[in-house]
């Protein structure tokens, strides 16, 4: 793909002095770097071909300054000629500074927004909802027996000493539950590439579910 046909590269960046195959080759080494895949990665890419233009543009910009400043100077200080025109050119030197530290920040939140970008997966859609097993349903709890209906007695009967247990079962053991199946940590199907460093911190994936990540203890 050549960048300069569809971005805002054409002639839009070049001023007199500058060549245009540089910024051709600077354009496609980012655009080879990155590879941007939709449009909000190629606006961050831009960003840095841009910032990277400026800042080489400011560093000439600079040079020419002293090379200006040394050589309208009257009667520079053949032992300190550097100090007598940066007295001269203090004030352009700052401001030219505050544009480079300007430019140098646009380039860093550039670069850490194309790297959040890429880190997420490129088809954004809700996750889909865990499937939970249904329970087990409980058995029916057997009523239990009923006592033997004793044949009246005739004749008295001794009572025996030892011990009679009741002849009523106890009741059956209640039914566990099976357990729901796990909530998965990344978008089933998702390429997403995190991989948590302390894995009980985290009880889903902070790229995938940020609202519902963090583990039980973390909340």
């Amino acid at each position: 793909m050549n960048a300069l046909k569809t971005g805002i590269y054409a002639n839009s960046l070049i001023i007199p002095g500058e060549d245009s195959a540089h910024l051709a080759t600077l354009t496609e080494e980012y655009f080879q770097r990155y590879r941007p895949a939709v449009p909000e990665q190629r606006d961050q890419v831009d960003i840095l071909v841009r910032s990277t233009w400026t800042l080489r543009r400011l560093a000439a910009a600079e040079a020419q300054v002293w090379i200006y400043e040394m050589e309208r100077g009257y009667n520079l200080n053949p032992n300190a000629p550097l100090g007598h025109a940066f007295h001269n050119c203090d004030r352009t030197l700052t401001r030219l500074q505050r544009l480079v530290n300007s430019t140098q920040r646009n380039y860093h939140d550039a670069l850490h927004e194309l790297e959040r970008l890429q880190a997420l997966p490129l088809d954004v859609a809700p996750p889909p909802s865990p499937e939970i097993s249904p329970e087990s349903p409980a058995p029916n709890p057997q009523p239990p027996p009923r006592e033997a209906t004793q044949p009246v007695e005739t004749e008295p009967v001794n009572p025996s000493p030892q011990f009679v247990p009741s002849s009523s079962a106890p009741p059956p053991p209640s039914p566990q539950k099976a357990p729901g199946n796990p909530l998965p940590f990344h978008i089933p199907g998702s390429r997403c590439p995190f991989d948590p460093i302390h894995p009980l911190k985290w009880k889903r994936c902070p790229v995938c579910f940020p609202k519902d990540c963090y583990a039980d203890a973390q909340k």
